[in-house]
C-alpha cells in the first residue's frame, strides 16, 4: 500500500494534486503512523499563506520545487514501529501532513507522548513536534474526535489570545473588536472572553461580511456584530483593541484610520482573506503579530507545561460542550473520506465556498 498525499502549489493554493509514494522499510528508531483523520479550516490556509515566513513548509517537505504539504492537526495510529517505547496500535494527537501516513523519529518518549526528532524539524516550534498519547491526554475524549481535529488547535490559539489580552489589562481598552467573526478562531476568542463576565468583561464586537452575518448573529457570542462596510459606525469615544484575524491590509488601515487615538492595541493573528501585502505605516499603534508558540513558552515557564495543559483542557471541555449543544447549533461536522472527497473539501475551504458553520474533517 502506497502513501497518499494532497500537495499544493505554494504560490497558488487553489492548485492542488493527489500524489502517491511508496512506503519503504523503516529505519531503526523510526515509527510510522496512519493518519486516521484531520481537520481543515481557514487556520490551515493561514499556515500555507505564512509558510515561508513562519517555516510551515519545512515540517513536511515536498521534493518538487514550488509545491508543498500543508500541516494539519489530527489523530494517527502507529502501524509500524522500530522505535523503543512506541507500540503498534497506539494513537496520538498531533501535527500531520495532509496524507495517509507519516514516518517520524520518536525522541523524548514518555508516558505523555513523544517528540519527532527528524533533523528537518529540530529547529521548528516545539508544540508542533509534540505528539500526545490519547490515553494520557487530558483534553481527549473518544466521542469528540471530529470536533477535536477541527476546533482544538483553534481553541488553543483562542485561549492564549484571550489570556494575552487579560495579562496586559486589555491595554486599557473598553471594547475588543475582532475581524473575521465567522471564523472558528474568532468564535473561540469570544467564547474565552465570555468567561470574564463576572470580572467587568469588555464588550466584544465581531466584524463580518453580509454573507456570514446571519450565522454570526445566531451564535450569540458577540455583544455586537458589524458588517465590514459599516466599520465607520464603531464608536471613536470608547477605547478599543483590534484583533485582526482577517489579515486584510485594507480593513486594518480602515480600522486604524477610523478609531484613531481610541485604538490602544492592534494584534495580527490570522490571514483568512488571503491578500497578504507588505505592511504600510498606519495611524495609531503599530500592529503586533501574535505567535502562539512564543506565548506558550512564556506560560510554560510561569505555569509549567502540565499547568498549561490543565488550564487549556478545562477551557476546551467547556467550549466543546457548548459546541455540541444541539440547542445552539454552532457547528455541523462534514466528513470527507478518500482522496477525491478530501480534495473537493480542500477546494471549498481555500476558495471560501465552505460555510462558516461547518467543520471539515478529512482523511486520505
Amino acid at each position: 500500500m502506497d502513501s497518499t498525499q494532497l500537495v499544493v502549489r505554494r504560490d497558488r493554493l487553489a492548485e492542488h494534486e493527489i500524489a502517491t509514494t511508496p512506503r519503504g522499510p523503516l529505519a531503526p528508531g523510526d515509527a510510522e503512523l496512519h493518519v486516521d483523520l484531520f481537520g481543515f479550516t481557514a487556520n490551515n490556509v493561514t499556515y500555507a499563506l505564512r509558510g515561508e515566513s513562519h517555516l510551515y513548509w519545512r515540517f513536511f517537505p515536498e521534493a518538487r520545487p514550488g509545491w508543498g504539504r500543508i500541516p494539519v492537526w489530527g489523530f494517527g495510529t502507529v502501524v509500524r514501529s522500530a522505535a523503543e517505547g512506541v507500540s503498534v496500535g497506539e494513537r496520538f494527537y498531533g501535527y500531520f501532513p495532509m496524507a495517509s501516513h507519516l514516518v517520524i523519529q520518536p525522541r523524548r518518549v514518555d508516558a505523555a507522548g513523544l517528540f519527532d526528532g527528524a533533523p528537518h524539524r529540530r529547529d521548528l516550534g516545539t508544540i508542533y513536534n509534540h505528539y500526545l498519547r490519547t490515553t494520557r491526554d487530558p483534553s481527549y475524549h473518544p466521542d469528540t474526535e471530529p470536533q477535536q481535529v477541527v476546533l482544538r488547535p483553534l481553541f488553543a490559539t483562542s485561549f492564549f489570545i484571550a489570556d494575552y489580552l487579560r495579562e496586559y489589562g486589555f491595554f486599557d481598552a473598553e471594547v475588543v473588536v475582532i475581524s473575521s467573526a465567522s471564523s472558528k478562531l474568532a468564535c473561540g476568542i469570544a467564547f474565552a472572553l465570555a468567561a470574564d463576565a463576572r470580572r467587568d468583561r469588555r464588550k466584544v464586537i465581531g466584524l463580518t461580511s453580509e454573507r456570514n452575518a446571519a450565522v454570526v448573529n445566531r451564535l450569540g457570542l458577540f455583544d455586537r456584530v458589524v458588517l465590514y462596510p459599516d466599520v465607520a459606525t464603531l464608536s471613536t469615544t470608547r477605547r478599543a483593541v483590534y484583533v485582526d484575524i482577517a489579515g486584510s491590509p485594507g480593513l486594518r488601515t480602515q480600522i486604524h484610520a477610523h478609531l484613531g487615538g481610541a485604538l490602544r492595541h492592534s494584534l495580527i493573528v490570522g490571514a483568512t482573506h488571503q491578500n497578504v501585502q507588505a505592511p504600510v505605516a498606519l495611524p495609531g499603534p503599530e500592529p503586533v503579530p501574535f505567535f502562539v508558540p512564543v506565548w506558550i513558552k512564556q506560560r510554560n515557564q510561569q505555569w509549567t507545561p502540565e499547568g498549561v495543559r490543565r488550564r487549556v483542557s478545562e477551557g476546551w471541555r467547556a467550549f466543546v460542550a457548548a459546541m455540541l449543544d444541539p440547542a445552539r447549533g454552532w457547528m455541523t461536522v462534514v466528513t470527507s473520506a478518500g482522496p477525491a472527497a478530501a480534495a473537493r473539501a480542500y477546494a471549498d475551504v481555500v476558495t471560501g465556498r465552505a460555510r462558516p458553520d461547518q467543520g471539515h474533517v478529512l482523511s486520505l
